[in-house]
């Protein structure tokens, strides 16, 4: 899960909801209802239980996390709609993602991110709890982009991405869950501007270029890279190694320090990769 709150919205629903968190996080109601979900003191109230959250680096970590909040928001009951608002809270930077890659000429921003709330309040609350119970926060993303996309009636083999750009993603031996999936992706890492222009049409399924991709956004997400660095490596396995300047200059020397501040970048998320694989065996 992204290490960081919400995108910062200044107006509209993004807004009103991170508002109105700040003071339903600090209700006593929700302080209270926190330890019947996950044992008396493990965790102060809910903002609580969203900073351990947005720590955790694994999915076993956040499955377990997620769980007891989703059991009491299916179950229902007292504190059901408590547990629900902070699954919302927690998935908001997902959603927030899924409604950038949803945006349409027909669906203006704060109509596409409604309805993208809406269909992630139903998607919690209608989370079978008792057979999905791993890999969470990808089930919740993937079942709201799927809900999101029916209700705004999108042509399911175009994609709008930021800017409002349309791209065809033709991957025809790709599953729906995995086109969904790519498509999550492609629109997180154009944000964070790792892809060339007319790269997101040019991806074919899940193939090496976009394994790395996907490694890279996870890099970002924990902290191990920064956005610079990320950059670089991006490029370079996208563009090929710059031929050698035959009398070395200026740019040669920039050229130098790039390559090297790239190996260290490269030893560093190898060093972060290593350690993530290790924990999801």
């Amino acid at each position: 899960m992204r290490n960081e709150t919400a995108r910062t919205h200044t107006q509209g629903l993004v807004a009103r909801l991170n508002a109105e968190w700040a003071l339903l996080s600090q209700d006593e109601t929700a302080l209270l209802s926190v330890p019947d979900w996950y044992g008396e003191g493990e965790f102060t109230g809910p903002q609580h239980v969203l900073d351990a959250l947005r720590a955790c680096q694994d999915h076993t970590g956040q499955d377990r996390l997620l769980l007891p909040a989703l059991r009491a928001a299916v179950v229902g009951g007292p504190g059901s709609q408590l547990a629900a608002r902070m699954v919302v809270q927690a998935m908001l930077p997902k959603a927030i993602r899924i409604a950038r890659s949803q945006m349409s000429p027909q669906y203006g921003w704060e109509e596409t991110i409604s309805l993208t709330i809406g269909a992630l309040y139903e998607v919690i609350r209608t989370y079978p709890v008792d057979r999905r119970v791993e890999r969470i926060a990808a089930n919740l993303a993937l079942d709201t982009l799927r809900l999101t996309h029916r209700l705004i009636d999108a042509e399911a083999d175009a994609v709008p991405l930021e800017g409002g750009t349309a791209t065809r993603l033709t991957a025809p031996d790709t599953c729906p869950a995995s086109q969904a999936e790519l498509t999550l992706l492609l629109a997180q890492a154009g944000e964070y501007r790792l892809l060339a222009d007319d790269e997101p049409g040019r991806v074919n399924g899940w193939d090496a270029r976009a394994e790395l991709v996907e490694l890279l956004v996870w890099a970002l997400d924990t902290g191990a890279l920064d956005v610079e660095d990320a950059r670089l490596i991006t490029r370079y396995y996208r563009d090929g190694p710059t031929p050698d300047l035959i009398t070395p200059g200026p740019s040669d020397r920039v050229g130098a320090r790039q390559r090297q501040r790239r190996s260290r970048a490269v030893r560093r998320l190898a060093h972060a990769a290593s350690g993530r694989f290790a924990t999801a065996k």
